[in-house]
């Protein structure tokens, strides 16, 4: 791949996993709070029940692509086999974190329904933590990109 596009082409999936995480956080810090401070929770409490799929929903089809284009990427790219299996591998697990939680929603509507409080809210820490580590890996990823992006240069070969 030549060189100049490499490095946009990264720059660009710098851009679109900040834009990611930053929706990420958004969802989950601003949006949901609002909504309960705002509305209440009874009025709030049914919005949000179709909020969090689609959130979830959104972070592992992101996820997915961030995964494939990294991937995919790895194969063309100056950049070493272990550090792009590393951003492969961090991406991977970022995608799972949301996939899991995301399964994790039936359970707690169902424990919200039938009032089992204690259930609803272990299963709801629980997806709060998934979600939590996936931002976090998504972080790592970020930084994963933004490091390698200006010692990439150092990759080429020299002939």
């Amino acid at each position: 791949m030549y060189h100049l596009t490499e490095a946009y082409l990264m720059a660009l999936l710098i851009c679109l996993t900040a834009a990611y995480l930053g929706a990420l956080v958004f969802g989950a810090g601003v949006v949901a709070p609002l909504v309960v401070r705002t509305l209440g929770e009874q009025v709030g409490g049914p919005l949000l029940r179709a909020y969090w799929p689609r959130y979830h929903g959104f972070a592992v089809a992101a996820g997915t692509l961030i995964v494939l284009t990294t991937a995919l990427g790895s194969a063309f790219s100056a950049v070493p086999s272990v550090y792009a299996l590393l951003v492969v591998t961090l991406s991977g697990l970022m995608t799972l974190c949301f996939l899991a939680g995301w399964r994790l929603i039936p359970a707690i509507n169902q424990a919200r329904d039938e009032g089992n409080h204690a259930s609803f809210v272990r299963l709801h820490r629980f997806d709060v933590m998934l979600v939590a580590s996936g931002m976090l890996l998504a972080l790592a990823v970020l930084t994963a990109l933004v490091y390698v992006l200006p010692g990439q240069f150092t990759f080429w070969p020299s002939t």
